[in-house]
């Protein structure tokens, strides 16, 4: 008797176990699309090897206890950025790029001292014999 109260409807729900918040698919309010609840996604942040170049330079120059933390606090930066940026400043990421005449004469140059190596280890080698033999 009180499956003829209860109707099927097309979602395969009951009509009787919904509730009535007027979301339902028949229901007369349909045609209002609430509000997004959840804001946008924030874009990522980028930094110029510039600015992490002058917060590298400030927080080094900072002598005062606590300084650190308030420059971050002032720049809405995290200490992980300054590890990762340390890191480029060593591996001469930060640098300014070079020109292409400059590349090419640290090419020349790194082959040119790749070569001086090897004849530098083969004369230490042609040494130590001779120290043996004598």
């Amino acid at each position: 008797m009180m499956d003829k109260k209860r109707k099927t409807i097309e979602f395969g729900e009951l009509e009787g176990d919904r509730r009535s918040t007027g979301n339902s698919p028949n229901s007369s309010s349909s045609n209002l699309i609430p509000e997004a609840e959840v804001s946008t996604k924030k874009k990522r942040r980028r930094f110029t090897k510039e600015y992490k170049l002058s917060i590298l330079k400030e927080i080094d120059s900072s002598i005062k206890r606590g300084a650190v933390g308030a420059i971050l606090r002032r720049e809405g930066l995290y200490y992980s950025h300054i590890v990762k940026w340390r890191e480029q400043l060593e591996l001469g990421k930060l640098r300014k790029s070079l020109s292409t005449k400059d590349q090419k004469k640290i090419t020349e140059l790194s082959k040119q001292n790749r070569k001086l190596q090897r004849e530098l280890n083969r004369s230490k080698l042609i040494i130590n014999v001779q120290k043996k033999n004598f």
